[in-house]
């Protein structure tokens, strides 16, 4: 078993090799965002396992799920190299000394990272379907390998999955081909002060005197506020953001403003996060909740900006639910200091 595996690493390394130079084209197209930059990568690999059976000569029965085993381990290998190059790679600080081409690569990185996760999982789901499939068809078909009918299976599973995948690949290119991007994730604290107390703390904001989740220590972090004038009617305030993507600001400013709410629209964002959503607003909801008692909301609406929808969607609404934690946590412990 070792010696079969090591004989089909140089297939595995190829497959893996030619997915990461498509990957690294397309981030320089319009087409980052869709599936094709998240979804075809995985049907290179699996053109390059179906030839390479071919050139061999196995193309008996059952080398449709062959092909869907060694694509999902050549996609879940990738993924597992990739990952660990993205959370080892160095900061933007670090890399700068470089030039500008690390930071470009860093990127790549990073996509080519979510790339293979989506395509190892998909590899896995395809397999595990096809699995089952053949396990019903071999009971009624026989096991007559050498007889070029019994692989019609095979190829009809193979032209099921290529057509699911190109589908899929197409995600995000049209609006007849997306999904509804919006996205709203919130937090909610019960805060032992006043409500008078709690605006008074939401005038300013700063940084978290407490570790955060360790899943948002691998996307961009706040590292200054430049502006800040509180949560009246008008008021700005920018926020700079560093990360291994880079560096830049979200802008925002109050539209509405009553006792209960303070609404921040997000006119412009050059931070790393464009690349990924598209911030709408952050608003922050104070009610009473008696007692010298306040629940505070914060709440986040924004778009997702990447496809696959059934993996991104899950993705970007749980870590803006962590970043909505991190911020209604701080006004609480800032609040509750107080007392």
């Amino acid at each position: 078993m070792v010696l079969r595996t090591r004989s089909i690493l140089p297939i595995h390394a190829i497959a893996a090799g030619l997915a990461l130079i498509y990957a690294g084209y397309v981030p320089q197209s319009e087409f980052v965002a869709t599936g094709f930059q998240f979804v075809t990568p995985l049907i290179i690999i699996m053109v390059v396992h179906l030839c390479w059976l071919a050139v061999r000569g196995h193309l008996t029965r059952g080398f449709s799920q062959v092909i869907y085993l060694r694509s999902a381990q050549s996609a879940v290998g990738l993924a597992i190299v990739i990952l660990l190059a993205s959370i080892f790679a160095p900061q933007p600080a670090e890399a700068a000394s470089a030039g500008d081409f690390v930071g470009g690569v860093l990127t790549v990185v990073f996509c080519v990272a979510i790339i293979a996760v989506i395509a190892g999982l998909i590899g896995l789901v395809i397999y595990i379907f096809a699995k089952a499939v053949s396990g019903v068809n071999n009971a009624i078909g026989g096991d007559d390998n050498n007889d070029p009918d019994s692989r019609l299976f095979d190829i009809g599973s193979l032209a099921v999955a290529g057509t699911f995948l190109c589908l899929a690949s197409f995600e995000g290119v049209t609006s007849a081909m997306s999904f509804d991007p919006s996205n709203r994730s919130e937090a909610t604290y019960l805060i032992e002060q006043t409500p008078d107390e709690v605006w008074t703390t939401l005038e300013t904001a700063t940084s978290p005197d407490f570790p955060l989740p360790n899943i948002l220590e691998l996307f961009p972090q706040p590292v200054g506020v430049v502006t800040d004038e509180g949560t009246s009617l008008g008021a700005m305030r920018r926020v700079q953001f560093e990360g291994r993507e880079g560096a830049g600001y979200l802008t925002l400013q109050v539209v509405e403003r009553t006792d209960k709410i303070a609404v921040f629209e997000i006119l412009s964002d050059t931070s790393p996060f464009a690349m990924w959503v598209a911030h709408k607003h952050l608003t922050y909801r104070v009610e009473a909740a008696g007692n010298d008692a306040t629940r505070l909301t914060v709440s986040l609406d924004y778009d997702r900006m990447l496809a696959p929808s059934w993996f991104f969607t899950p993705a970007t609404k749980g870590a803006a639910h962590l970043a909505m934690d991190v911020l209604a946590r701080d006004v609480k412990s800032r609040a509750e200091g107080a007392i």
